[in-house]
């Protein structure tokens, strides 16, 4: 993490791109963290119908309170245009990190072991694949279920508990088969490589926004459930370059050199492989946050996955369809969401350029 922060402030004393792109995201975070102090005169919501397809910079505009203009329910453009930029950033930012942590730890994983290297006895890999899907179904499905139907938080409390008591029923029945039948003590190789390059190819075979489409026609309109549908579908990329990464690295002299000494596995990934792997999925990262940008504003123009009450900058560009001369509810969201975009690709463009060279030395 050092070096990474080092070559970012190189970067930003010699490269005057790098510099104006990372000043427009610090300030727009800067802005949607100060969103709620800013004293606003419409919340993004409000509805003033006395006032639809307001145009901007005009007098009646500016004695109303909407500087920006309004879309065709009234809504004030300048309170969507910053609330639809919290929103863009609340949900790209954590959907991106979770999707970066599990292909960073899918794809460094089917890396270092390949198909062989790991082994594990019979009654461990019993345990934790029906433990797996005991999470799946009381840990994510059932909550979520009751969660469409608002059941209200104390109904969690039945499908945690049916969890715990399943985890407790699998150990206790593994326990028994291990002292009994010798055959559950046999150590078995997991192909870790092959199942994760089996779950990339079956995930990436298909167009992430068709395979978006067709997943979000099979569930309600809700922020967490698209939340994760995200996750599912971006973090094939950064496994797939985790994992070529630790296949170079494992080649490295000095990664040779740390297994030689006596190194675990665990030490030789985290201490010695992961820092390197810095670099490429930051770049990974950069990008990928720009693109997700892009698709949230595209779902919630197209109303797909996302409730109609959510503030964003899709959404508002959507407005035109009422009255196509209303140029400003395109202009200004799509041209906050061409500069986002922009901004994190101009960083993600210095980030390959200083550690592709590196790389290559």
């Amino acid at each position: 993490m050092r070096h990474i922060w080092q070559i970012i402030k190189s970067l930003w004393r010699n490269k005057w791109g790098f510099r104006i792109a990372s000043t427009y995201l610090l300030l727009l975070l800067a802005l949607v963290l100060a969103l709620p102090l800013l004293p606003l005169p419409y919340a993004p919501n409000f509805l003033d119908l006395q006032h639809p397809f307001l145009a901007p910079f005009t007098a009646k505009g500016m004695a109303a309170g909407h500087p920006l203009g309004t879309d065709g329910l009234g809504r004030d453009v300048m309170a969507n245009l910053l609330f639809g930029a919290r929103t863009a950033f609340l949900i790209s930012l954590p959907v991106m990190l979770l999707a970066t942590f599990i292909g960073v730890a899918l794809g460094t994983t089917a890396g270092y072991f390949g198909d062989y290297a790991f082994r594990k006895p019979l009654h461990n890999v019993l345990r934790w694949a029906l433990g797996f899907l005991a999470f799946l179904y009381y840990g994510l499905y059932l909550p979520l279920k009751l969660h469409q139907l608002n059941m209200g938080m104390k109904t969690l409390v039945m499908p945690i508990g049916l969890l715990l008591f399943t985890l407790l029923l699998l150990w206790l029945l593994t326990s028994v088969l291990l002292r009994r039948f010798l055959l559950w003590q046999r150590l078995v190789a997991i192909p870790i490589d092959k199942v994760v390059m089996r779950l990339i190819e079956a995930l990436t075979s298909i167009p992430r926004f068709v395979l978006i489409l067709v997943l979000a026609s099979f569930i309600p309109p809700s922020l967490p459930l698209l939340s994760l549908l995200l996750i599912f579908t971006l973090w094939p990329a950064a496994a797939r370059l985790s994992r070529a990464e630790m296949l170079r690295i494992k080649q490295l002299p000095y990664f040779e050199v740390a297994r030689s000494i006596g190194n675990s596995p665990q030490q030789l990934i985290w201490r010695h492989a992961l820092p390197n792997l810095g670099g490429p999925v930051l770049i990974a990262f950069s990008f990928g946050l720009g693109g997700l940008l892009a698709l949230e504003s595209t779902l919630s123009f197209l109303n797909i996955g996302v409730p109609t009450t959510l503030v964003s900058w899709g959404r508002t560009i959507s407005s035109i369809r009422g009255n196509t001369s209303a140029w400003w509810l395109v202009a200004f969201p799509g041209g906050f969401l061409s500069l986002t975009v922009l901004a994190l690709y101009t960083c993600s463009h210095y980030f390959s350029q200083i550690f592709g060279s590196r790389n290559g030395q």
